[in-house]
């Protein structure tokens, strides 16, 4: 018995959105009519007919159907949804897959579905152990060392000193070299003698004092 023709506005737009499936199959699986016909398990004839337009793609047997839906990549609901609203319905329910999983489509398509389930988790565990990773990292920051507390005695030593200008500068007790003292604790054997003059104290002992960074106690 022959398939009737759509004749109601819905039954068209129905068979329009069968004809796009039909287009959609056909270039994204890279098939020929009669390759993708056989796949669906009708004939060339029957397929023909079907992209013209001719049948409500509702009055098709479902196997036909479930094998479309399975070469577009979508579930047989969603494939439905597409017919009836113009678009591929997006919410599935666990009982809707187990269904589609225990019936003769499902389980034709269930090591296709094992393998996409093991990539689909392995993208899974990569995205996870990114962030991991990252916190990993962020966690176990390097120890930053503490800036020394500006040592401050050997400028306090000079200003008791009450040393005029220009002896401190022929000494090269200046300002900056002092302030480097203060921050980095730079100095050399020159910064040394010269303060040992300035202040009269030993030169073992002004060495020592600069590098612990303490003042010398008489």
């Amino acid at each position: 018995m022959a398939t009737p023709s759509p004749h109601t506005r819905i039954e068209k737009e129905q068979a329009a959105r069968f004809v796009t499936c039909l287009r959609h199959a056909l270039v994204s699986g890279e098939l020929s009519q009669r390759q993708l016909a056989e796949r669906m398990g009708i004939t060339i004839g029957s397929f023909a007919k079907y992209l013209r337009g001719e049948v409500p793609p509702l009055r098709v047997a479902t196997h036909i159907q479930a094998a479309l839906a399975r070469e577009l990549g979508v579930t047989l609901d969603a494939l439905v949804s597409f017919y009836m609203h113009g678009e591929y319905a997006t919410a599935v329910t666990v009982e809707a897959v187990e269904s589609w999983i225990r019936s003769e489509s499902g389980q034709a398509d269930l090591p296709r579905l094992m393998e996409s389930l093991s990539d689909a988790g392995q993208r899974w565990l990569a995205g996870v152990k990114a962030p991991v990773a990252l916190l990993e990292s962020a966690a176990v920051e390097p120890e930053v060392e503490p800036e020394p507390e500006p040592y401050t005695w050997p400028i306090e030593e000079i200003r008791d000193a009450q040393l005029s200008d220009k002896f401190r500068e022929r000494l090269g007790l200046t300002d900056e070299v002092l302030k480097r003292l203060a921050t980095t604790g730079e100095f050399d054997e020159d910064l040394v003698e010269a303060f040992s003059i300035a202040c009269n104290y030993e030169l073992d002992a002004v060495r020592d004092a600069f590098e612990k960074r303490q003042p010398i106690t008489l």
